[in-house]
C-alpha cells in the first residue's frame, strides 16, 4: 500500500487530488496552517489524515515525509519568485525524504516549460502571459533539471496546456502526449482542473515517468 504526501492539498488541484486518490493508499494532506490539523478547518475531501509542513524548513519537511513512498507536488508558487525556486522546492523534498523508502515525486508543471518548434520555450513567447512569467522561467528550469540530472528519485512531470480551466467540467477523461510530441501544437489543447487531477493520480497508481502532455 502507497503512503502519499499532496503537498499543496488545500489548493485547487490540491483538493481535486485528494478526491480522485487512489484507494489502495494512505493519503495525507500537507499543510501549511495547523489549524486544519487542531480540527477548526476541515481537511480536503478524500484525504485520510493531514500534515503540517514548513517547506523551508528541512526538520518540518523531514517530518512529514516519514513513511512517505509518494510526493504530489501541487504547490503554486506565488508572487515574484525566483528562476531556481521550483528546482531548490524539488531538491528539498528529496533531501528530506524517507531514506527507507524509494520516494516518487510527482509534479503538477507548466505550460511555460514547452518547447517551441524554433526552439524557444513558450514562456520565451510573446503569447505567454507575464503575470505568470517567473513561475514559466521557474517550470522550464524544473524540467530541464528533471530530464538532465535527477537520479536520486523516481519522477513525473505532468504538464498541463494554457487553457488550464479552473470551473472546466468534469470529463472523465484526458489525453495524454510523451514529452517532444508535438509541444507547440499542443498550445491550443485545453483541459479542467479535475480532469488533469485525475491524471496526477493515475500517474501515481500506474507509476508514470518523465514528462507526459495531459491535454482534453
Amino acid at each position: 500500500m502507497k503512503t502519499i504526501l499532496v503537498l499543496g492539498a488545500t489548493g485547487r488541484t490540491g483538493r481535486l487530488v485528494c478526491k480522485h486518490r487512489p484507494d489502495n493508499a494512505t493519503v495525507y494532506a500537507g499543510l501549511r496552517q495547523a489549524s486544519y490539523v487542531e480540527g477548526q478547518r476541515s481537511l480536503p475531501d478524500g484525504a485520510d489524515a493531514s500534515r503540517v509542513v514548513d517547506i523551508d524548513d528541512h526538520t518540518s519537511l523531514s517530518t512529514a515525509l516519514e513513511g512517505v513512498d509518494v510526493v504530489v507536488n501541487a504547490i503554486r508558487l506565488r508572487e515574484d519568485i525566483a528562476a531556481s525556486a521550483l528546482v531548490e522546492l524539488h531538491q528539498s523534498i528529496v533531501a528530506a525524504r524517507d531514506t527507507s523508502r524509494e520516494l516518487f515525486i510527482v509534479h503538477v508543471g507548466g505550460a511555460g516549460a514547452l518547447h517551441m518548434d524554433d526552439g524557444r520555450r513558450f514562456w520565451e513567447t510573446p503569447g505567454f502571459p507575464a503575470v505568470t512569467l517567473p513561475r514559466g522561467i521557474g517550470h522550464a528550469h524544473l524540467r530541464d533539471y528533471l530530464e538532465q540530472h535527477e537520479q536520486s528519485c523516481q519522477w513525473a512531470y505532468l504538464i498541463p496546456p494554457p487553457r488550464y480551466a479552473p470551473d472546466g467540467p468534469y470529463q472523465g477523461r484526458y489525453s495524454r502526449l510523451p514529452a517532444g510530441d508535438r509541444e507547440q501544437a499542443f498550445l491550443t489543447d485545453g483541459v479542467s482542473y479535475e480532469d488533469f487531477a485525475a491524471a496526477l493520480v493515475d500517474a501515481v497508481r500506474e507509476e508514470w515517468h518523465g514528462v507526459w502532455l495531459i491535454g482534453g
